[in-house]
């Protein structure tokens, strides 16, 4: 799905603008302050309901302004669609697809897949855990729209099992009742694991190949590194079984899925440690695939 045009009033330093944007490469030019970031900053909202920038949403209203609204227009394989983004500070956004309203356009497919490339990514790599997995699991929902619940369903049954740890230490809950919360835990966590899995296999070949071409010699490798070795959902329980004095010490559960962490390498090496850094001058880059079944290229969110 190609990008044709985005509009857009009250987003940032924009009062009103639209931008038409040909086929290939669309390079955004200008002095320092002419509103550039903003510029694909907006197109990222309308795709994706949500700013690349920051999570205080309030900032990409314009000052002086009430609300900001975003539109893009795109070509598909079926024909034209269009997404629409109101935000009004202290309201829920209003989202359209193609005119109906949506809770949420990560979970529309017809819509243009986008990658975001700022400084700060880099923090993707150098960063903790927590990034790479919320990352690799942006890429399961691009991918897969109908497997983005899976995050969720573990998350609420980690939730759950955490809270009850925690009334057993304070005497107001018994073990046994974990059983219950291990077995759903690990239903969700296998299919959370086998998720991630695939999608690190869908773009490993495109990351060896892309990275070599942005110099990293030696056979560039993404490589998924999950916390746990189970399989199959029992072999989980019996896992977190095995650690159950430990979590109850802790106050929290200590393995899963919500543990794990994904490993960019050259040449055997770490690029988290080893890895050189480009300058915190580096442009903002903002890619749209053609097509959902094209891989994203190497260090890029796909959500």
């Amino acid at each position: 799905m190609r990008v044709l045009a985005v509009s857009l009033r009250d987003f940032r330093c924009y009062e009103h603008a639209e931008v038409e944007i040909g086929e290939g490469l669309t390079v955004v030019s200008g002095p320092n302050g002419a509103g550039k970031t903003n510029l694909l900053e907006a197109l990222y909202f309308g795709c994706t309901g949500r700013s690349c920038r920051t999570t205080n949403e309030r900032e990409v209203v314009r000052f002086g302004a009430g609300a900001t609204r975003v539109v893009v227009r795109a070509l598909g394989e079926d024909g034209p669609h269009e997404l629409a983004v109101g935000f009004e500070p202290g309201q829920p956004k209003r989202m359209r697809a193609d005119g109906a309203p949506v809770e949420r356009l990560l979970d529309v497919s017809e819509r243009p897949l986008v990658s975001v490339f700022l400084p700060d990514r880099l923090e993707l790599v150098k960063g903790p855990p927590a990034l790479r997995r919320a990352h690799l699991d942006q890429v399961v929902a691009a991918l897969w729209p109908a497997r983005a619940g899976t995050r969720r369903a573990y998350a609420q049954s980690l939730a759950q099992r955490n809270a009850l740890i925690s009334r057993i230490r304070s005497g107001q809950g018994s073990r046994a009742s974990l059983a219950t919360w291990d077995a759903q835990l690990a239903a969700h966590g296998i299919a959370l694991m086998h998720d991630r899995a695939r999608a690190l296999d869908t773009i490993a070949e495109s990351f060896a190949r892309l990275g070599t071409a942005l110099g990293l010699t030696g056979d560039p490798e993404l490589r998924y590194r999950p916390r746990s070795r189970a399989a199959e959902p029992a072999e989980l329980v019996a896992e977190l079984a095995e650690r159950i004095d430990s979590d109850l010490d802790r106050g929290f559960t200590g393995h899963g899925p919500h543990r794990d962490d994904v490993s960019f390498s050259c040449q055997g090496r770490e690029l988290r440690v080893y890895g050189s850094q480009v300058s915190s001058g580096s442009p903002c880059w903002l890619y749209c695939w053609p097509s959902a079944r094209q891989s994203p290229p190497a260090g890029m969110s796909r959500p």
